[in-house]
């Protein structure tokens, strides 16, 4: 998986990471025995882990931009375990997204160079499905086609 996400780590690299959470107490680690009598490595968050998993995902949630990898790897990761956290952080910044589609509609709207209208268009278009996205993260509608209004989340 991490390959996959680009990043070029080696097995020793990774076993070293995970000794060293555990050593933090940020995960306990279990020997057992697998279903072909092996023994393997159970790994679990401890509460102290899940308490640094849930600050760095706040972190993540209030500080990435929307479309950065790692704000969707940490809305994943809150899954359903805070929604009220998830909600109390996505919605200032989703009345963030709908304040700059505000600006960027009214300064297309004003505009009258064709390439920069261009351009305006297609972050227009970002916004809302950047709105659009996190409404239905927080189970609203998507944002409303006619005129400049988008559906206020909440």
């Amino acid at each position: 998986h991490l390959g996959q996400a680009g990043l070029a780590v080696t097995r020793s690299t990774l076993y070293r990471r995970v000794e060293a959470l555990v050593a933090q107490g940020w995960l306990a680690a279990d020997d057992i025995r697998g279903e072909n009598g092996h023994y393997r490595r159970a790994l679990s968050l401890t509460r102290q882990g899940c308490e640094r998993l849930r600050a760095e995902r706040r972190e993540v949630l209030q500080k990435e931009p929307l479309e950065s990898p790692l704000f969707a790897l940490a809305v994943a990761a809150a899954g359903g375990d805070d929604a009220d956290g998830l909600s109390a952080i996505l919605k200032p910044r989703m009345a963030l997204a709908a304040r700059k589609l505000t600006e960027e509609e009214r300064s297309l709207r004003l505009s009258d160079s064709g390439s920069l209208d261009l351009a305006r268009s297609r972050r227009v278009a970002h916004i809302r499905a950047d709105i659009a996205w996190l409404q239905g993260l927080l189970g609203k509608r998507t944002v409303e086609r006619s005129g400049d209004a988008v559906a206020r989340a909440g």
